[in-house]
Formats: C-alpha cells, sequence, structure tokens
C-alpha cells in the first residue's frame, strides 16, 4: 500500500487534533505550527478535532486550554468546535454521535471475523513478550503482542473482552513527505493491535483512523514517534475502503536538554504557564521558525504564524531537536 504525494488528489485538509490528557507544551506548539503552515500554504482547511476518545485522561480545564492556546499561538481553523463548551460537535470524539460510529464498526467487525476477543491479563503479556529487535522507526516502541488468544472468535465471547483486529502477514510501504520511503517487511511484526478496550473504550489507532477518513483528512502532520503507526493507519484505511488514504508527514521530536522527549505525562512546561504569564507568543514561534525551516530561516526575531507563510512550504527535519522552554519563562 502506499500514500499519495504532494499536489495530488483533493483539496489539502489538515487537523489539528490535540488531546486533552495534560497541559500542551512547546511540542505540541511545534506540530500544530507545521500542520497549520502546511495547510495554509497549499490553500487548504484546517480542521480542529478534541481527541479526547479515552474520557478517563481528559479533564475539562485541559480541554479549554487548547482553544486558549491555540488562540494564542494564532493558529485558527476552518471547521470543528467553536468552544470548550460544544459538547454535541462531531469534532469531538467523546461525543454521543462519534461514539455510536466507532461502536457500529468495531462491531461489523467483530462479526466479519476481522477483529478476535481477547482477555488477555497484563502479566499475560508480560510472560508471552516476544523478543522482536526493533530496527529504525518502521517498529513502533513496545513489545508486540503475542497472539495467545488469536484463535478465540465471536462465539466464545465476554463483555469485558478488549477486541483485537488480525493483522496480515505481507509487506507495507508507503512514501512519508517529509521522511520519503518507508517499508515494513511483515506487518505481523506489530502485533494484533487492541481496537476496542475491555471496558468498552475505543482505542486511538481506530478512532483516529475512522475520524480521518469521515472527515476527509489528506494529511496527518505528526511526531517521529507515530511514524511506525502508519503502516497499520494505512491499513485501517485499506479496510475502509478509502481509495485515498491520507499523506503522512512526520518530523522530528523536541527534547530537553538531558535529552527527555517533551510529554505531558512529565509535566514539561506548557504553554498555558507561558499565556498566563504574559509571555509574547510571537517569541515562541519566532524560536520553533528555525526547525520548520532548517537552514534556511533568517533569525530568531519574533513573529507569527502567519509572517512564516511567506516561507514556502514547511520543511522540517526527522531529526530530534534540543528546545527548552526555561529561558523563554524569564524574557520580559
Amino acid at each position: 500500500m502506499s500514500a499519495g504525494t504532494e499536489g495530488a488528489g483533493p483539496k489539502v485538509r489538515v487537523r489539528l487534533a490535540p488531546t486533552p490528557s495534560g497541559a500542551l507544551h512547546a511540542g505540541n506548539a511545534y506540530s500544530f505550527l507545521l500542520a497549520w503552515l502546511w495547510a495554509r500554504h497549499q490553500g487548504g482547511s484546517v480542521v480542529l478535532r478534541i481527541e479526547d476518545v479515552d474520557t478517563t485522561r481528559a479533564r475539562p480545564d485541559w480541554i479549554e486550554a487548547v482553544f486558549r492556546d491555540l488562540e494564542w499561538l494564532g493558529l485558527d481553523w476552518d471547521e470543528g468546535p467553536a468552544g470548550p463548551d460544544d459538547v454535541t460537535s462531531s469534532y469531538r470524539q467523546s461525543s454521543p454521535d462519534r461514539q455510536a460510529r466507532y461502536a457500529a464498526l468495531w462491531t461489523r467487525w467483530a462479526n466479519e471475523g476481522l477483529l478476535y476477543p481477547c482477555r488477555c491479563t497484563r502479566a499475560d503479556l508480560r510472560t508471552d513478550a516476544p523478543q522482536v529487535e526493533r530496527i529504525g522507526d518502521d517498529l513502533p516502541p513496545g513489545v508486540p503482542y503475542s497472539g495467545r488468544c488469536r484463535q478465540r472468535t465471536i462465539s466464545d465471547a465476554s463483555s469485558v473482552d478488549a477486541w483485537r483486529l488480525r493483522l496480515p502477514s505481507r509487506s507495507s510501504e508507503f512514501t512519508d513527505g517529509w521522511m520519503g520511503a518507508r517499508r515494513l517487511d511483515d506487518m505481523s511484526a506489530l502485533g494484533d493491535p487492541v481496537l476496542r478496550r475491555g471496558d468498552g473504550c475505543t482505542a486511538y489507532h481506530l478512532a483516529v483512523c475512522v475520524d480521518d477518513f469521515d472527515q476527509g483528512i489528506t494529511h496527518v502532520v505528526r511526531g517521529r514517534d507515530l511514524l511506525g503507526f502508519a503502516h497499520l493507519h494505512l491499513h485501517l484505511h485499506e479496510l475502509f475502503a478509502n481509495s485515498c488514504p491520507p499523506v503522512f508527514l512526520h518530523h522530528g521530536l523536541l527534547g530537553d536538554e538531558q535529552g527527555a522527549r517533551l510529554a505531558k505525562r512529565i509535566g514539561s512546561g506548557s504553554l498555558t504557564d507561558l499565556r498566563r504569564s504574559g509571555f509574547d507568543p510571537r517569541v515562541l514561534i519566532g524560536r520553533l521558525a528555525p526547525l520548520v525551516f532548517p537552514g534556511t530561516f533568517p533569525s530568531l526575531e519574533p513573529c507569527t504564524a502567519r509572517d512564516l507563510l511567506a516561507f514556502g512550504a514547511p520543511r522540517p527535519s526527522g531529526a530530534d531537536q534540543t528546545f527548552s522552554v526555561k529561558p523563554y519563562m524569564e524574557c520580559p
């Protein structure tokens, strides 16, 4: 399977898809800026989608902060929820219509035998963990599922079972818009992924691909940590019979001075803290600009996202970069 190339297919539609499981940080700002610039440079649309499918991790204050932080950064959108109170929007994964859509799809696939029930515990997964050599970016981090429950069928499923997708044993190829040709010799090396958890929550992989398909997303801009999952996501689009799957554009990640990736779970400096301190967002955009246009951006002068449109399409590196927020907090 392969993704398309720039300039082919329908009008460009790019999504900003924050997950409100913590405060957004500079790494999120970098990815959103890249996506926004790509869409605007192509004359396309920006879709805002709140990826709160796991309601146990989403908090109202983090959802509200998404809208405030995007406005602060100067990143607008053409479609999506109007604000944090737009709880019925079809652009929020927790909304009733999206939940019904996910449930209908996994139910159909389960009846067709594409999925199988799995009752493995965490202890089972640790015991069965296969020794898989992780080489390069085309296999995601973590240990793939061993297949202990692969022979089970819908006939012996219980209400507390998770549901996994049977992955084929074949190669997968696609061309990443920024990282070039990618190949995985055997998709089964990914391990059959969970598409519906035992607690009834739809898994990220299914929700995000269904949303991209339904919303006509043509280009997916995201960090290199998700590169290995692109093979799985393209396979899901194949199951949707999507004749024009999105083009993936993966970029390098931002890390702190110790080399740790900026992440919500470790409390990386937040955009909310910067915003509330009165910090000028143009300074942050100006410091991110050389990463958006490596080797060509002339300075670190403060600028807006719209100012960067004069430099053409973003051209980020696939390599990770060190980016400290602390000096910006100290700026007058």
